[in-house]
């Protein structure tokens, strides 16, 4: 929330006495802070409601090398910035200058982005928290570097790989895959279809991409749980039985949770890790609904930015 001209009357938590947050003021304020505020005359403010999932999406982004998926990255944010909100002092300067990127967000999100507009929007938010960033107050944290045994558990490709043509053999076993995920392939028939060894092979393959041919395998029936989970009514046992798997042996249940973060079960009902048990699962309709009619109140100058799925926060 940015002060742009007059000043508010700031109350943090019930009992907590009133302080004045000035022009050039910002407010930072987490979801389900208490939080209220009442003008002194004439006050125009412009207020930013971002999904908390974005910022920490980019966290995720920022900090690769240490954070090894989202849950951690939200971990880290509720460790980094403990405070349900924080006042930035940026100055009127500093908050004349924002004053036309803030307008043009507003205009921009009044109505449906664009593919150009959202990208703009995107850019302009930028440089909003480029300019607050070094306000904001975090805790000092220290995060370990991934271990070896984090990184092996881990069914995805590794982060950072060199990226080579794929031989044409190889592209072949992977598209045989894609198109029979439930078969039960062995690394001595992929091989044979590459006309190699099964050592060579599996060399080969993980240099294309960046994981052993029975990992790759596994994320492909992961990807496809989690369409047939979107899309239809299947049960999870059917489903798990559609992809090649054994829906008794608990296998399924353990690779999908460590590619996605969540059970089969937990995304059914609750959608992926980074979604509150609002949405966008069983959920969506009513949380969109929530969010629109909420978008849809005049409060002072304010702008909507909804730049990522999940709840406006």
């Amino acid at each position: 929330m940015f002060v742009r001209d007059g000043t508010l009357l700031v109350r943090l938590g019930e009992q907590a006495a009133p302080f004045p947050a000035a022009t050039g003021t910002a407010l930072l304020i987490a979801p389900g802070a208490v939080f209220g505020y009442q003008p002194e005359g004439w006050v125009r403010v412009t207020t930013l409601l971002i999904d908390t999932d974005y910022l920490i999406e980019h966290l995720y982004w920022q900090h690769l090398d240490v954070i090894p998926d989202r849950e951690a990255a939200r971990d880290l944010a509720t460790t980094l910035y403990p405070a349900p909100v924080q006042v930035l002092r940026l100055g009127e300067r500093q908050l004349e200058r924002l004053g036309p990127i803030l307008d043009e967000l507003v205009t921009l999100t009044e109505g449906d982005l664009s593919p150009r507009g959202y990208f703009h929007a995107h850019a302009l938010l930028f440089t909003v928290l480029a300019a607050i960033a070094p306000l904001i107050h975090h805790e000092a944290v220290a995060v370990p570097p991934l271990t070896s045994r984090q990184r092996a558990v881990r069914v995805a490709p590794p982060r950072w790989r060199e990226f080579r043509p794929v031989r044409r053999e190889i592209a072949r076993t992977a598209a045989l895959m894609q198109n029979d995920i439930a078969k039960r392939w062995s690394l001595s028939e992929l091989a044979a279809h590459a006309c190699v060894s099964t050592s060579q092979f599996s060399r080969l393959f993980k240099e294309s991409f960046g994981v052993t041919p029975i990992t790759y395998l596994s994320i492909l029936r992961v990807q496809e749980m989690v369409r047939l989970i979107r899309e239809t009514d299947l049960l999870i046992g059917t489903i798990t039985d559609q992809v090649g798997w054994c829906r008794h042996c608990g296998h399924a249940t353990l690779v999908f949770r460590r590619y996605m973060g969540v059970t089969p079960f937990e995304y059914r009902h609750y959608g992926p890790p980074t979604a509150t048990r609002e949405g966008p699962g069983m959920g969506v309709a009513r949380a969109a609904k929530s969010a629109n009619e909420s978008a849809k109140q005049p409060v002072a100058r304010r702008i909507a930015v909804e730049l990522s799925t999940g709840h406006m926060l």
